[in-house]
């Protein structure tokens, strides 16, 4: 049981957090902070490199790099920068809920077992990452540290349930070309435009694969652009469509195919740009909690020397990139404890 110390010190941590602007790709000064805050507590920590300015976070007990439970969640958090404020029953501001609330509960567990003497060197340590909001590159080069955790526990705002896995993704980019005219004279010129539209509804009309654990694919069409201005018969045309994969990205990809046309030459003026690709995850689990799937992706898939993944945090999702983001209190005090219970579950599993 958390005591009403180690809540107030866990608030205070998660205000420190919140409050410094740590948008992607300018984590620096939220890293300098946990550097700073995780050595004053006697952790070993390494910053490992990423870019000029960007750093991940490697913390752990003594000399036990290595260790066989592993918590990781994100430094960045997404723009705008939203204040640190807060109320009786909330605390709200930019990265409150994803993922400063993962973070300082993660932390404030593995000081309470400390404490309580549960934890020795070798047995935990912390994998804070930058760049998980756009292209997952400090989860990606934290293969190079050489970490072999038996588990890996993730935090992600899952509104205290752990997820038994979570969709892929598959982002495109597809272009048209066309031929510019006059719009008075839109027979002389072939609109970029009308064929996306074309294909695009095309799409919209499939089925789209679905699986029973991981549920229904979904598609965002989330950009459009084309044309110069409204008295030209635009010559290109795009958009930036994103699906959430239930069964594989292979599957997304073949649909597609099959509705693009079949003549060569009108083929040769579609480009199909994968930006992002990744499958489906399951996720490992330990009784006594909610579970579901996950729609929506994480830095998982790109560590792959994890044994066993779990997911697990305070607060929620569909408030995570909004104006009001918040996480509350008590949920996020409770998520000590939760942390806590699923680590020495974890312990007992390799008895």
């Amino acid at each position: 049981m958390t005591t009403p110390e180690s809540a107030q010190e866990l608030l205070q941590f998660h205000k420190g957090l919140v409050s410094i602007s740590c948008i992607t790709e300018n984590e620096s000064p939220c890293t300098e902070f946990l550097h700073a805050h995780l050595t004053k507590l006697g952790y070993t920590v390494e910053l490992q490199t990423i870019a000029p300015g960007r750093q991940n976070v490697l913390a752990y007990l003594g000399q036990g790099r290595n260790p066989r439970v592993l918590f990781n969640t994100h430094i960045d958090v997404v723009p705008p920068y939203i204040e640190y404020r807060e109320d009786e029953e909330n605390v709200y501001g930019r990265g409150s809920s994803d993922a400063k609330g993962c973070m300082a509960a993660q932390v404030q567990a593995v000081e309470e077992l400390r404490k309580e003497g549960k934890v020795k060197e070798g047995d935990i340590g912390f994998l804070f990452v930058v760049g998980e909001e756009v292209d997952h590159i400090g989860m990606v080069k934290a293969n190079d540290l050489g970490l072999t955790p038996d588990y890996l526990i993730v935090g992600e705002p899952t509104e205290s349930r752990l997820a038994l896995g979570h969709k892929g993704v598959l982002r495109l980019n597809i272009s048209i070309e066309g031929k510019a005219a006059h719009s008075g004279y839109p027979e002389l010129g072939i609109s970029a435009t009308d064929k996306l539209i074309d294909l695009l509804y095309k799409l919209k009309s499939q089925d789209l694969p679905k699986d029973d654990y991981f549920g229904q694919t979904t598609m965002n069409i989330g950009l459009i652009n084309g044309g110069l201005a409204a008295n030209i018969v635009p010559a290109f045309a795009s958009a930036g469509i994103s699906f959430r994969i239930a069964t594989s990205t292979q599957d997304v990809l073949n649909l597609i195919e099959k509705i693009l046309p079949q003549e060569q030459q009108l083929k040769d003026k579609i480009t199909i740009e994968r930006l992002t690709c990744w499958e489906p995850v399951r996720c490992h689990s330990v009784p006594g909690y909610e579970t579901f799937v996950a729609n929506y992706f994480t830095d998982i898939p790109s560590f792959s020397s994890a044994k066993h993944s779990l997911l697990f945090g305070p607060g929620s999702i569909l408030c995570a990139h909004a104006p009001h983001e918040y996480i509350n209190k008590k949920e996020l005090i409770a998520a000590v404890g939760s942390y806590k219970d699923i680590v020495l579950k974890l312990f007992a599993e390799q008895k």
